[in-house]
């Protein structure tokens, strides 16, 4: 930042040289006058960050331009700088306030390079304590605005300093309270001498706790609580000289933690003794308070989990997340009741269901409500197994009919298809023999294909899911002349029936029979917040877009038509889904979605 001088001294050669030497310097630029007199017109319409002067100058020397400046301008850095050095002077110059004496005489260059670093020092000096100043200024003003009582003391106990909150709370105009002993105005008449103790107690070990809650007395005998942080105040040589105390106003909240304590003994008994926890959400405040026997039901201390509604969403699980935000969006904006039930995570980690009856309670106040959440995991459990049980003889009988389709259909009409080309081929003109058996020959393929399938599809869903490699399973398929670019991590495993591996077979016969110049295969993975896609990309010539949601029902396709559909149905006994997304001409792709808890990372 540049520096602006201004240089006053009555012999002009001099003035001139010094001019010229400090312009040389980078950070400093200099005007002139003559006399003390022209430097004081010159002050009234610019300011200099710093002035250096001559001492003796006709009319008004340089002590008495310098207690000129003070009084007029303030703490602007003064350096006297002449070529007398006779002792009183310079007595009388610092004793006036100037911030240094250089005496003329020497090596030019010298003697101004020294003036030069004189008054960076002055102005840097002056610059820091500005700062300091306006510092101080700004803390003020924040003491005098913030909703915090804010006041100052010294070692004698005696006010220096309070803002306006204080004199609001306390009832006291400012010149009734500064300067006056702060235990004798402001705390009450029994704490008295033992806060007046403790306090002289901190100046004798010179440091006074940081933190304390104390009583304060107002001016019409009312006394509240108050949670005070202090700070010691020290001089430049670390003494120290008061303290800084910043405090809250906390009568209400102990008032309303009272309240809730009441509230918590009125609800311990029911909810101890029903296993249900009782919950009271203040949404002004995001506050909610939850029933003792919360650490009972779900194993988190009863002030942990009080905090507010973000920390209560995060502890419900991500797949319910939307179905509990919109039940208490419905009961909230119809002050009504509803019934909702989630996954909410225990201490430990695991989920477990609940079942929340949440309501408003007061129709006058629709910003608070109220709810009883009950532990139905084994209620869920038990409905879950139902569900399952239902879902496995649904898929049994789906077995069945599709295994006796088979047989009696898909088979029976192979067989009776041959019946009549045998017929014909007793009949048929010689030419035609080898048109006959070709159909044969295709008819019983296509009859070996359908008992292949039914001898497959006839194990989905027999054994129990397992956990499988998939970079495992990937190692030992039959990939021959197609390159495999694996970029599944070798710690990924899955969740599924134990016939995976022929899905991923069927994917490769797949690419080879209907991708035609396919030379390269690419298994990948991503995942986002609630499941794991795993891909499998070919590049060959692609599934047009009307055969892609075609392609996994069954006996559609070019040749068996069976080997998709078998695949869905074995990544269906896990949940898993799949699709065919790849674009038509550049490859198909195909991608199984894996819900979470169907995948993990491990060794």
């Amino acid at each position: 930042m540049m520096i602006s001088v201004l240089y006053v001294d009555d012999e002009s050669d001099f003035l001139f040289l010094g001019k010229n030497f400090l312009n040389n310097e980078p950070d400093i630029t200099v005007d002139t006058a003559t006399s003390a007199q022209e430097a004081l017109t010159m002050l009234k319409t610019r300011t200099y960050d710093a002035i250096i002067s001559d001492y003796q100058m006709p009319v008004m020397d340089g002590i008495q331009f310098l207690q000129k400046v003070r009084s007029l301008y303030g703490r602007i850095p003064f350096l006297l700088f002449t070529g007398k050095g006779r002792e009183e002077v310079v007595i009388t110059a610092l004793n006036s306030g100037a911030n240094f004496y250089i005496q003329k005489g020497g090596d030019a260059p010298s003697q101004f390079a020294e003036l030069a670093h004189k008054i960076r020092q002055a102005v840097e000096r002056k610059r820091a304590e500005d700062r300091l100043v306006e510092s101080d200024r700004r803390f003020r003003k924040t003491l005098q605005t913030m909703k915090l009582i804010a006041f100052q003391l010294d070692n004698d106990g005696k006010v220096l300093f309070c803002n306006d909150h204080l004199l609001h709370l306390t009832g006291w105009r400012r010149e009734e309270f500064m300067g006056r002993d702060f235990f004798e105005m402001a705390v009450p008449e029994d704490l008295r001498s033992l806060k007046k103790h403790s306090f002289q107690e901190a100046l004798k070990k010179g440091t006074i706790s940081q933190h304390e809650e104390m009583k304060l007395l107002l001016r019409n005998g009312e006394i509240r609580d108050i949670d005070v942080m202090n700070t010691d105040l020290r001089d430049e040589h670390g003494g120290l000289i008061g303290y800084m105390c910043i405090g809250d106003d906390i009568t209400d909240r102990k008032i309303a933690q009272k309240e809730v304590e009441a509230w918590r003994n009125r609800y311990k008994m029911v909810t101890t003794s029903s296993g249900l926890v009782v919950y009271d959400y203040d949404m002004k405040q995001d506050r909610i308070i939850m029933s003792e026997n919360v650490s009972d039901v779900f194993g988190y201390p009863h002030d942990e989990i009080s905090h507010g509604f973000d920390q209560w969403l995060e502890l419900v699980h991500p797949d319910d997340r939307k179905a509990a935000l919109n039940a208490f969006y419905s009961v909230h904006t119809n002050s009504g009741g509803g019934i909702v039930r989630y996954r909410f995570r225990h201490a430990d980690g695991h989920y477990v269901w609940v079942e929340d009856r949440v309501s408003v309670p007061d129709i006058f106040d629709s910003n608070r409500l109220m709810g009883i959440m009950a532990d139905i995991t084994r209620q869920q459990e038990a409905e879950e197994a139902l569900r399952l049980s239902e879902a496995h003889l649904k898929t049994a009988n789906n077995k069945l009919s599709l295994l006796s389709s088979i047989t009696r259909h898909d088979i029976t009409n192979s067989l009776s298809a041959m019946h009549g080309f045998l017929s014909l081929l007793g009949e048929c003109e010689p030419q035609e023999i080898p048109i006959f058996t070709k159909k044969l020959q295709d008819l019983a393929v296509s009859i070996e294909s359908q008992i292949a399938f039914s001898r497959e599809y006839e194990k989905v869903g027999v054994s129990e899911p397992d956990w499988f490699s998939v970079s495992d399973i990937l190692e030992n398929l039959p990939f021959e002349h197609i390159r495999l670019n694996c970029e599944v991590p070798s710690n990924l495993w899955i969740y599924v029936d134990p016939m995976i591996p022929k899905v991923f077979y069927n994917l490769l016969i797949n690419a080879k029979n209907h991708g035609k110049h396919v030379s390269t295969i690419t298994v990948s993975w991503r995942n986002n917040d609630t499941s794991l896609i795993l891909s499998w990309e070919d590049d060959g010539i692609g599934v047009p877009h009307e055969e892609k949601d075609l392609i996994f029902t069954y006996g559609y396709g070019k040749n068996t038509g069976y080997g998709l559909y078998l695949i869905s149905e074995i990544l269906k006994i896990t949940s898993i889904t799949i699709s065919e997304t790849g674009t038509p001409g550049k490859g198909a792709r195909f991608e199984m979605v894996v819900p979470f808890g169907g995948y993990r990372f491990s060794s």
